[in-house]
């Protein structure tokens, strides 16, 4: 899911706050009262602010990791199995 959302950072009560229009909420998966982190992170060396459900994003290396473990374990089953030599 890919979708672009223009906010506007706002004054409440001396804070900064981001408003999300309500009918982004059900395609974002949230409602209010969700917490949600804000956290920066960099797409090659553009900085980026990115509203997540987790305190961490995982990091890409992790995801290819997994999917080579993933990959490996597939691998694994679909191996025949050797003959083993009896006396």
């Amino acid at each position: 899911m890919s979708m672009a959302i223009r906010v506007i950072i706002e004054d409440w009560d001396g804070d900064g706050t981001i408003r999300i229009p309500d009918e982004a909420l059900p395609e974002l998966g949230v409602d209010v009262g969700d917490s949600l982190y804000l956290i920066e992170e960099f797409v090659g060396s553009e900085r980026c602010l990115v509203l997540s459900k987790t305190a961490t994003l995982p990091d890409r290396i992790d995801k290819l990791v997994e999917s080579w473990n993933s990959q490996a374990a597939k691998s694994h089953l679909r191996r025949p199995r050797r003959a083993v030599r009896t006396s």
